[in-house]
């Protein structure tokens, strides 16, 4: 899914928002934001929004000196999802919604919502796509199972919806990370509480969304080969959609304008559909 003028203004944001998060002087956000314009400038409108990010991000992690930028942020990510009582989970369809809605966990988001009022709202709320049937049909024959993280936070939720997984089906599930620290995005390192209840790949991908061109032999391998996809969040869909030809399942919730434009559906609606 390539860029759209939205995408512009959004990327210069997502950097303004990195530079009050690491609290830099005038002079030193200024030179980041340059330095975003600069990259903006010299990119084409056939590159993915999360291509473009990570050229961003790397820029912005060398001026700073910080590898790292948004680590403040995916801690108090983590801490909050940890605090959230997950009593009220009573079926795989409720696993799926509730890590569905962690996806609001999202530091490159154009809007930001809420966690816990997201789930107070959302999660008796029809899905805006609902291909769940389609899913669960496909676990009873499935033996492996390939899942594409996406924020840190929502990562705690990945990790409930995969345990019921595992405990309902005969299925080995393989957890995709970013292979470097990219936003919020989360690695291997934010991924080890996973360990227990899914094969932990580092997908060598540096962008925030599973993009091919990135990813190593293993992750393509097992991408390729895998009886099912699930795919987490938008940065996987605008980095897949359109890209390969093998089904897959996106999970997310629309956080922008140009992705609702996109697929035909309001923002903050659910979406688990089947591709």
């Amino acid at each position: 899914m390539y860029i759209k003028p939205d995408c512009i203004t959004c990327i210069l944001n997502q950097t303004l928002k990195v530079s009050k998060l690491l609290e830099l002087d005038d002079p030193m956000s200024k030179r980041l934001l340059d330095s975003t314009a600069k990259i903006l400038m010299e990119s084409s409108m056939e590159m993915t929004p999360p291509q473009i990010a990570q050229a961003t991000y790397a820029k912005i992690a060398e001026i700073t000196g910080v590898p790292d930028p948004i680590s403040k942020s995916k801690a108090q990510a983590t801490q909050m999802a940890l605090a959230i009582d997950t009593s009220f989970v009573q079926s795989l369809h409720d696993a799926v919604k509730l890590a569905l809605i962690g996806n609001v966990i999202d530091f490159g988001a154009q809007a930001q919502l809420d966690l816990n009022q997201t789930i107070k709202t959302h999660f008796h709320r029809a899905f805006g796509v609902d291909d769940f049937k389609l899913f669960e049909a496909e676990l009873t024959q499935a033996k492996t199972l390939v899942y594409i993280g996406d924020n840190v936070g929502e990562h705690i939720f990945d990790k409930l919806l995969i345990e019921m997984i595992t405990q309902a089906y005969d299925i080995t599930v393989y957890y995709f990370t970013r292979g470097r620290p990219i936003i919020n995005d989360v690695t291997l390192k934010e991924a080890q509480p996973l360990s227990r209840s899914a094969t932990l790949i580092d997908t060598g991908v540096p962008t925030p969304g599973f993009d091919l061109s990135y990813a190593n032999n293993t992750s393509k391998a097992l991408f390729e080969q895998s009886d099912i996809v699930l795919a987490k969040g938008m940065g996987n869909y605008e980095s897949l959609y359109d890209v390969t030809h093998r089904p897959l399942y996106y999970l997310f919730i629309v956080k922008c304008s140009v992705v609702a434009e996109a697929i035909g559906h309001e923002v903050g609606e659910l979406i688990f559909s089947r591709h």
